[in-house]
C-alpha cells in the first residue's frame, strides 16, 4: 500500500471515528433529556399538585 493510500485511509478512520463520538454524544443528550421528561411528568408530581390545589 502506498504512503498516500495510508494517509488517506487513516484520515478516514478518524473522520469516522470522530463522527461516531458525536453520534454518541447526541444519543446520550437525547436520552438525558428524556429522563428529565420522564421526571418532570411523573405523577407524583401531579398528585402532589392535585393534593395542593384541593387544600386551598
Amino acid at each position: 500500500m502506498s504512503r498516500k493510500a495510508k494517509s488517506e485511509l487513516t484520515f478516514i478512520l478518524k473522520l469516522s471515528l470522530l463522527f461516531l463520538i458525536l453520534v454518541a454524544s447526541k444519543v446520550n443528550r437525547s436520552s438525558d433529556i428524556l429522563t428529565a421528561t420522564k421526571e418532570a411528568l411523573s405523577p407524583q408530581d401531579s398528585i402532589s399538585v392535585i393534593t395542593a390545589s384541593i387544600r386551598d
